[in-house]
């Protein structure tokens, strides 16, 4: 593994952080076309993806699983490597965690926060599991974590209402969590090709 120096992690994770809550109110202030419930651009996710991919760096190539092994083993290696992709997380986690607490209590208040949060949680496992594989680029990671953030609010939703209705919605929300998430993967692209370099030099990796 590699040794991350703390200290300049920490310098890291306070800009992600604050970048993630800055976005978040820049996304509470657009207003969304068509006005659907649920519906978001999601714009915070930008630097919860830049962290999971920056600190994915940590992990030794040695350990890198290609995307036609892992899915290909029996259902106890698929869960080791389910482990492994989620491991050393705590600091991406941490940054998508302090996002969705701070903007619901500064923007959109704590009645949405169960929405938020199941959103987030779902999303960025999907994205975690996703960045192990060198094969796939930010865009199309960023579009599954889209996708998995607005089911999981719908799902949500159908709990908290019991109206099981509410899921006639999930294609329309899936679709448009797929493409808000591939247009913030594409703009984690450019952040990375201009402004990579100086984070992972930052973060000492």
């Amino acid at each position: 593994m590699i040794k991350i120096n703390k200290s300049k992690t920490a310098a890291v994770s306070a800009i992600l952080s604050t970048a993630a809550i800055l976005l978040g109110y820049v996304e509470f202030m657009i207003p969304v076309v068509p006005p659907i419930a649920g519906i978001k651009l999601g714009l915070g996710n930008i630097a919860v993806l830049l962290a999971i991919r920056l600190f994915n760096e940590t992990q030794n190539k040695s350990n890198h699983t290609p995307l036609s092994d892992g899915f290909s083993r029996r259902g106890i290696d698929n869960c080791a490597f389910v482990k492994r992709s989620l491991k050393n997380k705590s600091v991406p986690f941490m940054i998508m965690l302090t996002k969705v607490l701070v903007c619901a209590m500064l923007f959109s208040g704590f009645g949405g926060l169960p929405y938020s949060l199941a959103g987030g949680i779902f999303s960025f496992a999907a994205m975690a599991v996703l960045c192990r594989f060198d094969e796939l680029s930010a865009a199309g990671i960023s579009a599954v974590g889209g996708a998995f953030h607005m089911a999981a609010q719908l799902i949500v939703a159908a709990i908290m209402t019991s109206t099981v209705s509410v899921m006639s919605l999930l294609p329309i929300l899936i679709a448009a969590g797929t493409v808000t998430g591939f247009i913030n993967g594409i703009i984690v692209n450019l952040i990375e090709r201009n402004a990579g370099k100086y984070l992972r030099k930052c973060a000492d990796l």
